[in-house]
């Protein structure tokens, strides 16, 4: 299972990377930095994954975010940004280490309804929004935690909270597809395709229509 964070996210939090004090090569001194740098520094190591092909760095790269997640909630437990981003590594993790990925699958759930219950709201509903697709294309028992009706029910609140959001509209055609609701998925991608022809142009709205517009191909 191929596991991504939100590209709004990155994009978001990548913004404040660059002020991310830079990790030592070699040492696994804990990270430092205020919550919101530690949790742009997990997003800078989900898209340095994501553009990774050495299973060998990859590893470091979730281990690393894992130590900044550590290090953001020992520093405020209850702040958003630590909740989710803490929620983003352990999805790291488990791309990376598939023997647990199960049990950490498991926990990024719990984690993400924690950072939904702080702020629904965040990065654009967006823990509802990855509980959705982790829900959705994860295994179900017993080799993972998925649930395509939970899934769709978490994806379908997300696109409430935001309904200008793209990716929402995504999550809830993905969902409706997974339970062979072709007409709603259809109309669903469609949604997602002219909310984002609204936004300006950027890489993440080219992305969100291509992923609209091939969802919509692969319907039957």
């Amino acid at each position: 299972m191929k596991l991504r964070a939100p590209s709004a996210v990155l994009a978001a939090l990548a913004l404040l990377a660059c002020t991310v004090p830079p990790r030592p090569s070699g040492q696994s001194a804990p990270p430092q930095g205020t919550s919101a740098q530690l949790a742009a520094g997990i997003a800078l190591d989900a898209r340095k994954i994501e553009q990774e092909s050495n299973s060998g760095v990859r590893a470091e790269l979730a281990a690393a975010a894992r130590r900044a997640a550590d290090a953001c909630i020992a520093a405020a437990p209850q702040d958003v940004a630590c909740v989710f981003g803490s929620a983003v590594a352990m999805g790291l993790e488990a791309k990376e280490h598939p023997t647990r990925a199960a049990a950490l699958l498991t926990q990024m759930l719990a984690t993400l309804a924690r950072a939904e219950a702080l702020d629904p709201f965040y990065e654009n509903a967006g823990p509802a929004r990855v509980q959705a697709l982790v829900w959705i294309r994860a295994p179900g028992w017993p080799l993972g935690p998925g649930d395509p009706e939970r899934g769709l029910a978490a994806a379908q609140r997300a696109a409430a909270l935001r309904p200008e959001h793209p990716p929402n509209w995504l999550a809830v055609a993905e969902g409706q597809a997974k339970a062979g609701a072709v007409t709603e998925a259809r109309a669903s991608y469609a949604r997602a395709r002219e909310t984002a022809r609204k936004l300006p142009d950027s890489p993440e709205r080219a992305d969100w229509l291509k992923q609209a517009e091939q969802g919509l191909s692969h319907l039957p």
